[in-house]
């Protein structure tokens, strides 16, 4: 069985909507649900989620596979970024006094933006930053 396609967040709500608008588009036309959003590239838009479409199906060819791949079998939203610090074997557990432990993938202390975790570090003058989610700490 397939699992669903993890996309941004913001195409998966456009998709969301255009789907309602055309539902025929799921899983009966892929190729034909691609090639319309290819097409609106290149109409202005003040749609926001749609420009952002736009780019991301233009981004990479790849990126289409991924689009054929959600109509067919499903989409969800990406998880949010998470940027964590760790120092050997073990992460930040309190930004406010610096503290570090072996702890628990939901005590973990993390920021949404890297460069917010890098300035830390810099304050520290040790450590790392880490993708939380892919140290297989990920939110459930």
């Amino acid at each position: 069985m397939n699992e669903k396609v993890k996309l941004p967040k913001g195409i998966c709500a456009y998709l969301d909507r255009l789907l309602m608008e055309h539902p025929g588009f799921k899983a009966q036309y892929p190729f034909v649900a691609v090639g319309v959003l290819r097409e609106k590239r290149s109409e202005p838009s003040t749609d926001e989620l749609q420009n952002e479409l736009a780019a991301y199906v233009n981004l990479k060819s790849d990126n289409q596979w991924k689009l054929i791949d959600a109509l067919r079998y499903g989409y969800e939203p990406e998880p949010e970024p998470r940027w964590g610090i760790k120092a050997g074997k073990c992460y930040m557990k309190d930004p406010e006094n610096w503290g570090f432990d072996n702890i628990a993938s939901q005590e973990a202390a993390y920021w949404t933006v890297k460069s917010a975790a890098d300035e830390t570090i810099k304050m520290l003058g040790f450590g790392e930053v880490v993708d939380l989610n892919n140290e297989g700490m990920a939110d459930d």
